[in-house]
């Protein structure tokens, strides 16, 4: 499987504290079956003032290390960007994270806040969408402004938005109606990733391995494996790292 969200990088945000931590995060993961996890920290403004030079020099050594270790994974770097204008000037700048590419653009996480969609972010979708980049919407499904409006949500599906939904709503950690709201989706057909937004060893775990089983359940293997693996292939392709 491949994981194509995750808060793994240690100390730069709200997920792993330590290299420690970020090791044994990485052992679970391995044990689950994934052998690529990218790592995608929040860029913030505000609260994780991230930059993506930063980042570069944070995962370089941190791959190092978990080459000494001999984890058998590989590791790509991302980010998880949280929606307002900053992400133009980081757009312009050239200082975007892409995680690689989807239908041939450009492509990136984007983080809503957890209870509101921020007036204007469809225009910003357009201006996006206009550069030929599209973003990947992370865990729609507990956004409370998307649960109560599903119309909401569909603005960003038909503006060619990809939906990735996190392993834990399928399987019940964020209540039910998050569980019920993502199971739909996944019947709806408009799901393209699964994947585990870890951010420790305990209530945050990685668990990709359990939203696999738990779409298996739901669509069938085919396409869990899609969700999980063949999709995620196809967009890491293009990502900076994988070659370096």
């Amino acid at each position: 499987m491949i994981d194509i969200h995750s808060h793994i990088l240690p100390g730069v945000d709200d997920g792993a504290q330590n290299i420690n931590e970020a090791l044994d995060m990485l052992r679970m993961a391995v044990e689950q079956g994934v052998t690529t996890q990218v790592l995608t920290p929040h860029i913030h403004m505000g609260r994780f003032d991230n930059t993506y030079s930063e980042l570069k020099e944070q995962f370089f050594r941190f791959r190092d290390i978990v080459s000494s270790a001999n984890i058998p994974i590989k590791i790509l770097l991302a980010a998880e960007l949280r929606v307002g204008p900053e992400l133009i000037q980081l757009i312009e700048r050239e200082q975007m994270p892409w995680i690689g590419k989807h239908k041939g653009k450009k492509t990136f996480l984007l983080e809503f806040p957890r209870t509101e969609i921020p007036y204007g972010s469809d225009n910003l979708v357009r201006w996006l969408t206009q550069k030929s980049i599209v973003p990947i919407i992370v865990h729609p499904e507990r956004n409370k402004t998307f649960l109560r409006n599903r119309k909401k949500l569909q603005t960003f599906i038909d503006l060619g938005c990809p939906l990735q939904i996190t392993a834990s709503s399928l399987v019940g950690k964020f209540g039910p109606d998050v569980q019920k709201m993502a199971a739909q989706l996944l019947i709806n057909g408009d799901v393209s990733f699964i994947a585990s937004d870890c951010h420790n060893l305990k209530g945050r775990a990685p668990d990709l391995v359990n939203g696999y089983y738990q779409a298996k359940s739901i669509l069938g293997e085919a396409s869990a494996k899609n969700l999980t693996e063949t999709a995620a292939l196809g967009l890491i392709k293009h990502n900076d790292f994988q070659s370096l």
